[in-house]
């Protein structure tokens, strides 16, 4: 219903100068006018904003955001709670943030009439609906219309590759978020981005048969070894850190029978690029189909 209202909408020519959207959390949000002055405190919005060309209107971002600008962006501070005297201080017609921990940030914006809009993807088709529904804020239907079938297409172009191969010669693949003595393993399953990237570049995720909070949740070195992935893909998140990342599963005493350790098919990914749910999943899914048939070989 929220995707059919969004749709009208856009195909009955909203005025320019004053709309009404629907967010990620449902809600009816009037936006009078075109915003100039912009704050991501969603790191994964930034992304968005990139691929549609409005980068140039982000004033300030999170210090979790790795955004870097040819202008000049403010650091408003955490994720939570959010700096509102910072925020202010910045003047912006609209801050986007994400759902569930920042929730209650809403009401503490929107009593100082700042336009508080969620976006809050986390599945290929909630990325491409969110493409076209940013654009309209900023009177770019036609162009974000344009980019987010780009988006599809290009998914789809990749996924065509894989469509073809046989289930059983896909490799089989666990994302592992680990702390560093592996104490705490994490993965990602149905409802996860990453689970359906993993499939649109020809893998089978060995988690895929579960789900969780948006798709993540705990698991145990025993469901691991019980599923013998042939790929294990470890993220991590500052200079240097890949090595380490690998070195953590290659050397973990239980998991040297695995095939992707025996293999030496454990590779480092790029934990910024791979935490959000924004156009940058077509560069995830192209990186992911190169890591399984061939192309690409980091981490090693």
């Amino acid at each position: 219903m929220r995707k059919l209202l969004f749709l009208a909408f856009l195909m009955i020519g909203v005025a320019l100068s004053a709309m009404s959207i629907i967010d990620d959390l449902g809600r009816y949000i009037e936006i009078e006018k075109q915003p100039e002055r912009v704050i991501v405190a969603a790191p994964a919005v930034t992304g968005f904003l990139v691929y549609l060309g409005l980068e140039g209107k982000i004033v300030g971002v999170t210090n979790w955001d790795s955004f870097a600008s040819s202008h000049e962006v403010e650091k408003i501070g955490n994720l939570i709670p959010l700096n509102i005297e910072k925020i202010l201080s910045l003047n912006p017609d609209i801050v986007f943030l994400t759902g569930g921990f920042q929730e209650p940030e809403i009401p503490k914006l929107e009593q100082f009439g700042i336009k508080a809009v969620v976006i809050n993807p986390n599945t290929f088709e909630e990325v491409f609906r969110d493409i076209s529904l940013i654009a309209a804020i900023f009177g770019e239907e036609k162009r974000g219309g344009k980019l987010a079938y780009e988006f599809r297409n290009k998914v789809l172009d990749i996924a065509k590759k894989t469509f073809s191969i046989p289930q059983d010669k896909k490799p089989k693949v666990f994302y592992a978020m680990v702390t560093s003595d592996i104490k705490e393993i994490w993965t990602c399953g149905t409802g996860s981005f990453l689970n359906q990237a993993i499939s649109y570049a020809g893998g089978v995720n060995v988690a895929a048969p579960y789900t969780g909070n948006n798709g993540w949740f705990p698991v145990s070195p025993e469901f691991v070894l019980k599923t013998q992935p042939e790929i294990i893909l470890v993220p991590y998140y500052y200079p240097g850190g890949d090595t380490e990342a690998v070195n953590k599963i290659m050397n973990y005493a239980p998991f040297k029978g695995l095939p992707a350790v025996k293999e030496g098919k454990v590779y480092a990914i790029d934990g910024n690029l791979f935490a959000y749910a924004n156009p940058d999943l077509i560069k995830i899914i192209e990186k992911l189909y190169n890591l399984f048939y061939g192309a690409e070989k980091d981490g090693r």
